[in-house]
């Protein structure tokens, strides 16, 4: 990202203007700003957002790093520690980091000391650039300036930091005790290789892949990492792969990435296992909303509308034919506008259709239509079908109440993050009499 060089040039400025004397008036605030926030700012401003999105380059941010580092405990590492950013952007799991590591006598030997300590990686030759400045800008930042220093050539600082992808580097992770990462959330083709998905998939998933399978048992791993993963059924594969590799032991939901970002993300912590597990049904990706009573899932079958609208020929019989756009929220509806030719999977009414698409902060997370009629119907994929276990429309009008009520919305937006909903999210959802 070459518009992103002059902004590099202007901190490796500041680091020198921080390194005279008399020490600039305004060098403390300057320094204050390029710690916090500013180079996402800067990045934004150089860059479209499209590019940005198209290559995953968002960077972590203050609150957010220091967040990850409360998260794991990571205050109080011992003096042997050695931490990894295999993704390290401009630094700022690494700036949030070094507040808590101890700092030798001067400048130079904290520089020395902290370089000794942190392995960082990214593919973009200027963020690097931008790591080690603002690492050195952190460290001059709690040094009272008592006369002038001399500054070591930028190539010098911090020599486990370069450019570089640590998708192919196994020997940074072999020499790490914890891994610190916030990867590229972009989509990606998967690798041929790859045992747990296909087609286009998460980088974020690969990424963490690579630091399961080339670190050392007793790795420490802190990631912070898109919903997609932790609540996405396209990912249940991947989830118990992990699980199997590590020591899972928090799961801390965070919310949207940021206001430029429309991701939410969470915090994962664990460890490498020093042998590989057996399959993990159980897991604590999501908190359990079960209350020792029923859930939906034992009261309905719960599944994907089976058109595809684009895709599927109109062969078949003739269906009334229900999709997410026009039908109408929290009512019931028996009569039919739209009819389709189709030979694959109808549903016999009554039943509730839910549309899959819904985010965080919606007023409600699962908006219900009941659908009633003597015809099988054939419904979009971009509809859930909730069809009752005992055939009643009483039934699906309970339901309906129970989607409206403030406290699903609330057990759904625990449960997933993502801008769609899943059958699992809605299926495992306690079961109450209106």
């Amino acid at each position: 990202m070459k518009e992103f060089r002059p902004y590099v040039g202007t901190l490796h400025e500041l680091l020198k203007r921080s390194t005279r004397m008399p020490a600039e008036i305004n060098s403390k605030a300057a320094i204050e700003a390029a710690l916090n926030g500013q180079p996402a700012t800067e990045l934004r401003r150089r860059i479209s957002i499209s590019r940005l999105r198209a290559a995953g380059a968002f960077f972590t941010g203050s609150a957010l790093a220091h967040r990850a580092i409360a998260a794991a405990g990571l205050s109080k590492l011992k003096r042997d520690a050695i931490v990894l950013d295999p993704a390290c952007g401009v630094g700022d799991l690494l700036v949030a980091l070094v507040e808590h590591l101890p700092r030798s006598g001067d400048f130079v030997s904290t520089l020395s000391e902290w370089g000794g300590r942190i392995l960082g990686r990214d593919v973009q030759p200027e963020f690097v650039r931008a790591t080690k400045l603002r690492l050195a800008l952190a460290a001059i930042s709690g040094e009272p300036l008592l006369h002038a220093l001399q500054l070591p050539r930028i190539r010098e600082l911090f020599p486990g930091i370069s450019a570089g992808s640590s998708l192919t580097d196994d020997d940074s992770f072999g020499a790490a005790s914890h891994i610190l990462i916030n990867p590229p959330f972009t989509q990606v083709a998967s690798p041929p290789d790859c045992e747990w998905g296909s087609g286009k998939v998460n980088s974020a998933a690969l990424f963490m892949d690579a630091c399961v399978t080339r670190s050392e048992p007793g790795t420490r791993i802190v990631a912070i990492l898109p919903d997609v993963l932790r609540s996405g059924s396209r990912y249940n594969r991947w989830r118990s792969l992990f699980q199997q590799r590590v020591d899972l032991r928090k799961v801390e939901i965070v919310g949207r990435f940021d206001r430029h970002a429309d991701v939410d993300v969470f915090i994962a912590v664990g460890s490498i296992r020093k042998k590989v597990m057996r399959p993990i049904d159980k897991a604590n990706w999501v908190p359990s909303e079960k209350d020792n009573g029923s859930t939906i899932g034992e009261k309905f079958d719960v599944s994907v509308g089976a058109v595809v609208s684009y895709r599927d020929p109109r062969r078949g019989p003739s269906h009334p034919f229900v999709q997410a756009r026009g039908i109408p929220a929290w009512d019931e509806v028996s009569s039919f506008s739209n009819h389709r030719k189709f030979g694959g999977r109808t549903f016999e009414p009554p039943f509730v259709v839910v549309r899959r698409t819904s985010r965080p902060g919606d007023k409600h997370r699962a908006v219900g239509t009941i659908i009633r009629g003597q015809s099988s119907v054939a419904v979009e994929n971009h509809l859930l079908v909730l069809k009752p276990k005992d055939a009643t429309l009483a039934m699906c009008r309970q339901l309906l109440v129970l989607l409206q009520q403030d406290g699903t919305t609330d057990m759904l937006d625990r449960r997933i993050r993502c801008r769609h909903l899943t059958v699992p999210s809605l299926r495992e959802l306690p079961w109450r009499d209106a």
